[in-house]
């Protein structure tokens, strides 16, 4: 048997390990109740056959439409009839033209004014506008004109103004290439890709989650009190410190009536994190197997699922993508072209104003490309080149919108940074304001042996490879990218077998920047696997991109032809597997799309629906009192996160007493009029049948009542309304307020699970 036949065996083995690998994680997941529950479901039977139709629409007008021109046209057309279909046209529309505005803005202001080449592309004008608006939203908050209306004043006076004086920037267009025809490959692949946006697409509108409700949907409250992001709310759940470039950014869409008007956002930003992919790929793969990259990436639910949240992972992977790109662009180009390393520094500054985690894993990436170019000398005089100041001011733009978001933080905490660094910092020195308590870094293997350790990662790593159902992967379901880790892990393998030495010149040491990167980056990620003690599938969204690449790199560098063809082969079928389990899942758990309709305004009104549901539940006079004024500023004793749907700055009981607040406020009376105080509280609200006997906010609620410190203005229909009296007392009034407290409110029943 002569080498080539080895290696013929090797990939059909392959193959069938990879169908083998399927079938078995198929098993798995349809002997869970849940997933046979959903599968029977009229709504996801409706959207598998939606989404078989929608995806031979695509390829037929891919297939029989000539010129790449026409087929993007007739894809566009398709498309724009689903969306109208799904109620979510509008705002994917505006969502567009608003993140428009930021690539016009950063491309006028990094070739007209700085005189930066346009060919760098629209990753560079995005990170540039990006962090200019940021600066801009910081600096009209830091005056007191930073309220959404006038952030909305602003955005329209620009755009303006920008149609008129930035035109000629748009001369050289983006990445223009004179592409040839798509085959039929490329067209079948692209048709994927597009298909799986629109199952994001079709149920933006009903898959709002935990989190996005919580706070990712509530920035016009949680950031602006009429004067912008720099005034302390008040609110002590830590999610409402994080850094919240993301929301800072997106504030001029938080006061439309739909929810989707944001999480539309993050499905273009989906897009772009799939042409990132692409663009990646193509510094190691020729045009069709970075297709079939980015098609590799939309089937992987760990990164898809995050484009229909209102959540920060999916403009944090993109950045962190830009900064990749940028490194190799640099790498590639050589040590004149230094401004792509400009863009990589610029990248890895705005992804720390998006979310906590990348000062960990941005730093991660950044910080092996820096040591390799330090290895190499590789880093010019910044003078050696004309365009310096161009590129200095982009980076002095990223640094300067990194600290004017980590201003807010430290302003309102007495830390830059939050989450889980908290403890940290104060080691360093800081010194957390009340009534904030630092928390530190979980650790799920603290106090076991090294066996028991052990064993449980190489449950989490079944988990992630296989099935992830358990304890540990409740919240990994909702966002998988596992099955597709172990495909890979497989045809890294099997490349390596029959792999030829190929890797040579300009494209060697690509590959070696790119392999310093990934390579500390998956010990990183695997330390978190093990330490963390809740697992999250959109935590190792970087890993499932850099993963995604490297191994299709050697598959493509294998020098075997069947190497290549046996991943395409296999991965046709993890493509088909991921539709049938993304259809499945979501964060929120929502079944099938948002029902189709044609006659409608082109969006799903939300805070309509909010309000009808809070009228349901008896709280109409309630809703309207506190709509009268969206800066009135309330604590509300309820379900969390259904009561935060008040439409004014609320945060709930559970904010405080929840693991991420500070449970200390609500032991002693004294201690919660103090937090009152200090937040500057209007109202109380209680909801009907939430608090009883044997509740501490039960018996909190009685006392402040009684002395005075809250005033009942509305009972209906059990539910309560309350204004703060900070310096009330006992009284007649009190204690009749009380006794009328006790006998309008509808408590808890005592023999319901506490």
């Amino acid at each position: 048997m002569n080498r080539s036949q080895k290696h013929r065996y090797g990939v059909l083995l392959f193959m069938l390990l990879s169908a083998a690998a399927i079938l078995y994680s198929l098993e798995q997941i349809l002997n869970q109740e849940a997933f046979q529950w959903i599968m029977n479901q009229n709504e996801y039977k409706t959207m598998l056959a939606e989404t078989a139709e929608l995806f031979a629409a695509f390829c037929l007008s891919g297939f029989l439409i000539p010129g790449n021109r026409q087929k993007l046209m007739a894809a566009v057309l398709i498309l724009s009839v689903f969306l109208w279909a799904h109620t979510t046209f509008v705002p994917v529309l505006a969502s567009g033209l608003y993140l428009a505005y930021i690539l016009f803005l950063g491309r006028f202001l990094r070739v007209s004014v700085w005189r930066l080449p346009g060919k760098d592309g629209m990753a560079s004008d995005f990170l540039t506008g990006g962090a200019f608006l940021m600066i801009i939203f910081c600096l009209m908050s830091a005056v007191g004109i930073g309220s959404v209306p006038c952030l909305n004043i602003f955005v329209f006076i620009s755009a303006g103004a920008l149609v008129f004086l930035g035109r000629s920037c748009l001369k050289t267009d983006w990445d223009k290439e004179k592409a040839a025809p798509y085959n039929w490959k490329e067209i079948f692949f692209l048709a994927f890709l597009m298909t799986m946006l629109c199952i994001q697409a079709g149920r933006i509108n009903i898959a709002v989650d935990y989190d996005s409700l919580w706070y990712g949907v509530r920035s016009r409250y949680i950031l602006d009190n009429g004067h912008g992001i720099y005034e302390n709310m008040g609110t002590i759940g830590i999610v409402y410190t994080y850094s919240k470039g993301f929301e800072v950014l997106t504030l001029p869409l938080s006061q439309l009536p739909s929810y989707s008007f944001i999480t539309s956002v993050n499905l273009w930003l989906a897009g772009g994190v799939l042409y990132l992919g692409y663009k990646i790929g193509r510094f190691y793969m020729k045009r069709e197997q970075a297709v079939f990259l980015a098609a590799m990436l939309s089937a992987n639910p760990g990164i898809m699922n995050m484009a229909v949240t209102a959540k920060s992972d999916m403009i944090t992977l993109l950045f962190q993508e830009i900064m990749v790109y940028y490194l190799l662009c640099y790498r590639k180009a050589g040590r004149q072209s230094w401004r792509y390393l400009g863009y990589a520094v610029s990248a890895f500054f705005i992804s720390l104003t998006l979310k906590p985690t990348a000062l960990v894993f941005s730093t991660a990436v950044f910080g092996m490309a820096v040591l390799y170019l330090l290895g190499k000398l590789y880093f010019p005089k910044f003078w050696a080149e004309g365009q310096n100041s161009g590129v200095l001011a982009v980076m002095a733009g990223a640094a300067l919108a990194l600290a004017g978001i980590w201003a807010r933080t430290l302003i309102i905490t007495g830390l830059p940074l939050t989450s889980v660094f908290s403890s940290l910092l104060t080691r360093l020195g800081f010194h957390m304001k009340y009534p904030f308590v630092a928390n530190s870094i979980p650790n799920c293997s603290s106090g076991s042996s090294l066996k028991e350790q052990a064993w449980q990662f190489a449950n989490r790593l079944y988990g992630f490879f296989f099935c992830p159902v358990g304890a540990d992967m409740d919240h990994v379901i909702l966002a998988w990218g596992g099955f597709m880790l172990f495909f890979l892990l497989l045809l890294w393998i099997v490349s390596h077998f029959c792999g030829k030495n190929v890797d040579r010149g300009e494209k060697h040491e690509l590959s070696v920047l790119l392999g310093l990167i990934y390579v500390p980056f998956l010990i990183v990620n695997l330390i978190s696997l093990a330490m963390l003690t809740q697992v999250d599938g959109n935590y190792f969204m970087l890993l499932y991109v850099l993963t995604t690449v490297y191994v299709l790199k050697a598959a493509a560098e294998a020098g075997e032809r069947a190497v290549w063809r046996g991943a395409v082969g296999a991965g046709v079928w993890v493509l088909l597997f991921s539709v049938f389990f993304t259809a499945m899942v979501n964060w929120n758990w929502s079944l099938g799309f948002t029902p189709v309709s044609f006659r409608h305004r082109g969006y799903y009104n939300h805070q309509d629906a909010a309000r009808q549901d809070m009228i349901s539940k008896g709280n109409e006079k309630i809703w309207n009192l506190l709509a009268a004024d969206p800066e009135t500023r309330l604590i509300a004793i309820g379900e969390h996160p259904g009561v935060l749907a008040f439409p004014c700055s609320v945060q709930s009981y559970d904010d405080i007493t929840g693991v991420w607040g500070n449970v200390a406020l609500v032991k002693k009376m004294d201690y919660f009029v103090e937090f009152m105080n200090y937040a500057k509280t209007d109202y109380v609200y209680v909801q009907a049948g939430y608090s009883g006997e044997k509740n501490r906010s039960y018996t909190l609620i009685k006392d402040l009542i009684e002395w005075g410190k809250l005033v009942p203005v509305c009972f209906e229909d059990g539910n309560l309304l309350a204004a703060v009296e900070i310096n009330g007392e006992y009284s007649e009034m009190s204690a009749r307020a009380l006794t009328e407290f006790e006998r309008c409110y509808i408590k808890k029943e005592a023999n319901e699970k506490q």
